[in-house]
């Protein structure tokens, strides 16, 4: 691909930025043969005004917006989509000829990769977490007619998303004692340090599936114990690739072919083993 002035950059911000998003749409630009280039950058919190607002200037055409900037970024948006409007939380900005739209594309991904691997509807799902991601998901489990429970170390965190998705609080210092269908981390919990799991391994023996948000590594402890306790596992990677295929679509106006998502899956699924 040639880079020249008729080349379309997309970018995503976060405050630790990772190249799972500068791996997966370069990739497919490549794929598709279109003029597009894609660059994670490192943006910190007191820069996010600038960073959107050189999103204008600069032209750029898209932006992935990842921790912690996705509940703030709102205020600085022109319009809001369903998916960000329902969820309070945006993860993925157009830029529609200067007009910034905010999209949530973590909700169509998390609502992908539970439908893939289980039916919840009227089944207890303890959603652990309550920033914007856990919007998203929380808002999925919902539609999908889970019956949703919400922990967060903050209390109030939690309490504030119980409300607004209409689910219920559950303790955070009982959360090694919970029990039910399906139990999803929705924190950060295993990406600093792989070591780490946010629950007890006890507690994963009381789910029958266990969901992850973090992509790196791609098989947290939390995962890694599930499948050792033979439980359906679903990673952080399942859901990532759905709403990346989601902003992908977004950006571009091109749809992904079926044939093609399943590779992208494919991929993903060896993306640590990949030089990046």
């Amino acid at each position: 691909m040639m880079i020249n002035k008729d080349t379309k950059i997309c970018i995503s911000i976060a405050k630790k930025p990772g190249n799972f998003g500068a791996f997966f749409h370069n990739y497919l630009y490549k794929e598709f043969k279109i003029n597009f280039i894609y660059l994670p950058i490192k943006v910190e919190q007191n820069e996010l005004k600038k960073a959107i607002d050189a999103i204008k200037v600069f032209k750029i055409r898209g932006c992935g917006v990842s921790m912690p900037h996705k509940i703030k970024v709102i205020e600085y948006l022109d319009k809001l989509d369903d998916s960000a409007l329902k969820t309070g939380a945006v993860n993925t900005i157009v830029n529609e000829n200067g007009i910034l739209w905010g999209y949530n594309t973590d909700y169509y991904g998390a609502k992908k990769a539970i439908q893939i691997k289980s039916k919840i509807k009227k089944r207890d799902v303890l959603l652990i977490g309550a920033g914007g991601v856990a919007r998203a998901i929380g808002l999925a489990v919902k539609e999908l007619g889970g019956n949703l429970k919400i922990t967060n170390r903050t209390a109030k965190k939690a309490e504030d998303l119980a409300k607004k998705l209409g689910a219920e609080v559950y303790p955070w210092e009982k959360l090694n004692k919970a029990e039910g269908y399906m139990l999803i981390n929705a924190t950060s919990v295993g990406m600093n340090n792989p070591k780490e799991m946010v629950v007890k391994k006890e507690t994963i023996s009381n789910f029958k599936i266990i969901k992850d948000v973090v992509i790196s590594p791609l098989e947290t402890k939390l995962i890694k114990e599930a499948k050792k306790l033979k439980k359906i596992t679903i990673p952080g990677f399942v859901m990532c690739v759905y709403q990346a295929i989601k902003q992908f679509e977004l950006y571009t106006g091109k749809k992904m072919p079926e044939s093609l998502i399943k590779k992208m899956l494919r991929k993903m699924s060896h993306y640590e083993k990949q030089k990046i």
